[in-house]
């Protein structure tokens, strides 16, 4: 919540939507005040966009996996954008209170003014966009990307690439102690249920959100998500040996996101589905 009245939407965290066209058209992106980034990734199709900030215009054109950067800093700013037939974008907008708490948060220190950034292409931010515009999809980026990862890492990305300086853990490859990696490990197994906010796992070792993922990886060599997913499939074992809980129930408990979720996960790691295990282990017993 920003608190800033002047907003038109005051009381949000992030905004995105999906801009899709089928015929050419011309069409005005409602004005942001005071409030928001805004970052546009063009999708398919091409476009003729108009900036409009401090009075001034500035026009370009953006192609299929372009991505722009447009930076609100307590002025008025609006765009217009005329659109080819197929056109589609991802348009998100983050409040500047967030990206200012998580570049603290982070270490990571921000330009003096954020400047805007037309038009460029990179693979990270990219692929993070797309996380977040198909939460349920895994076939654009890797399942290890995490919604609450892929913000951060949007944010830091985009601080950097218009001035921010990287925090100096991003030099740090030393792996946990062990008694400490214990106590995390002990953490994640008693909320495998449940998500795992990086915020909250971090505070219990003393580390920022990124710092911890960064050291997590060093220490487990590989990605928290990837490790939680590996202990929900073990504790699977046990669930699946009892004949009567439902898939559906299993997958709840262990907090995938689906059925079919756990099912793709589960297959990926052992070579069989939930219920050729399970089969299997009451042929073993019967």
């Amino acid at each position: 919540m920003d608190g800033d009245s002047r907003s038109p939407y005051p009381h949000f965290t992030w905004l995105a939507h999906w801009l899709s066209v089928q015929s050419p058209r011309v069409f005005d992106v409602h004005r942001c005040r005071h409030v928001t980034h805004r970052v546009l990734l063009t999708t398919s199709g091409d476009a003729g966009i108009r900036w409009h900030r401090r009075g001034l215009e500035t026009v370009f054109h953006a192609a299929a996996g372009e991505i722009g950067f447009f930076p609100g800093d307590g002025d008025v700013h609006t765009m217009s954008i005329t659109t080819s037939a197929g056109f589609a974008a991802y348009d998100v907008m983050i409040p500047a209170w967030q990206v200012q708490r998580w570049c603290s948060a982070e270490g990571l220190r921000q330009p003096p003014e954020f400047q805007a950034v037309p038009m460029f292409r990179d693979a990270l931010l990219e692929a993070c966009l797309l996380r977040l515009s198909s939460r349920e999809d895994g076939r654009h980026v890797s399942e290890e990307i995490g919604d609450e990862i892929a913000a951060r890492q949007i944010v830091m990305r985009l601080c950097v690439l218009v001035g921010g300086e990287m925090p100096e853990w991003r030099r740090d490859t030393s792996v946990f102690a062990p008694d400490v990696m214990r106590r995390v490990v002990a953490y994640i197994d008693a909320h495998l249920g449940g998500p795992v906010s990086l915020e909250c796992i971090g505070k219990t070792v003393g580390l920022s959100p990124g710092h911890f993922a960064r050291k997590f990886h060093h220490s487990a060599g590989e990605s928290l998500c990837r490790f939680m997913n590996r202990r929900r499939i073990g504790a699977a074992f046990a669930l699946l040996r009892c004949r009567g809980a439902p898939l559906a129930q299993i997958a709840l408990d262990l907090g995938f996101s689906s059925q079919s979720h756990f099912t793709r996960l589960f297959s990926g790691l052992t070579g069989i589905t939930p219920n050729q295990f399970r089969r299997s282990h009451q042929r073993t017993i019967g």
